[in-house]
């Protein structure tokens, strides 16, 4: 499913000095992303990344532009694209194969037809033994895992995932970090990830977005020249992380000068396109 970015662009309303007044938090982005291709967004906090991607989910809207998915464009949310959040947000009152079924239920899928579907998925996050555990009896990662099965069982065409792996140690984001790999092999479907962690960017995804400090553009888009799958104790992925690294430390120091100058305020600001280009390191 091919997803376009046609020159959107969001502002905020804030507070200040007894008045209100329009923050721009997006200028105008254009990329395109194919289908079936894991993208990965990143950047300093606040320039944007998760208001990319719920003006992609349909979850919010932009000011100007739009999206298109699959040249139709995006007015809302649609099953065609599913969000994986940080947390799991299972409903603790059903069981594991429960919380999978809820969403085909409320599509009129019948109970027998919803039952394998849980059991397929469950089997491609390795859960299968626990299909009629409850949630608080998982680990916080065993409980992502049933999050990202039950986004797959509903057979989206693109995955949203924003930062789903951050409220996890470090030896079980290592972990998720491969079933998604693998998964996304299996499936092909089309992933958009937005992470703050640099390594995570480069193990999984075919490119990654760098975008500016806000307000959020493209900086510079990046192909990662590494084949499937990839391990993590690859001396290039962290010589290629190194690099990546020096790029988003230019937009955190832009975030701490701003920080430390009394004179700056976020107003509105002119906008300027930002270029699509496809680049290495």
């Amino acid at each position: 499913m091919k997803i376009e970015f046609r020159n959107v662009s969001k502002t905020f309303a804030q507070q200040g000095n007894g008045s209100r007044r329009r923050v721009q938090a997006l200028m105008p982005v254009n990329l395109t992303i194919p289908k079936g291709e894991f993208f990965a967004i990143i950047g300093p906090s606040g320039c944007g990344k998760s208001t990319l991607l719920n003006i992609l989910a349909g979850l919010d809207t932009p000011d100007e532009g739009e999206v298109l998915v699959d040249g139709v464009p995006v007015r809302g949310a649609g099953s065609d694209r599913v969000v994986v959040f940080q947390e799991a947000g299972l409903m603790p009152w059903m069981t594991v194969s429960r919380n999978i079924e809820y969403g085909l239920k409320l599509r009129g899928m019948k109970a027998a037809d919803r039952r394998e579907r849980a059991e397929h998925f469950l089997k491609m996050v390795h859960l299968s033994k626990y299909a009629n555990a409850m949630p608080h009896e998982l680990s916080g990662g065993m409980r992502q895992r049933v999050s990202i099965a039950r986004a797959l069982a509903l057979e989206p065409k693109v995955l949203l995932m924003d930062e789903p792996f951050s409220a996890l140690d470090a030896q079980t984001r290592d972990v998720l970090h491969d079933e998604v790999q693998r998964i996304w092999q299996e499936t092909k479907t089309t992933i958009v990830l937005v992470t703050h962690n640099i390594s995570e960017a480069v193990f999984l995804a075919d490119r990654v977005l760098i975008m500016t400090a806000a307000p959020g553009s493209v900086k510079r888009l990046v192909r990662v020249p590494f084949a499937h799958p990839r391990a993590k104790s690859s001396a290039d992925l962290g010589t290629f992380t190194a690099a990546l690294h020096v790029q988003i430390k230019e937009e955190v120091d832009k975030v701490a000068a701003r920080e430390l100058d009394p004179d700056w305020t976020p107003e509105l600001m002119p906008t300027k396109p930002a270029n699509d280009i496809a680049s290495g390191i």
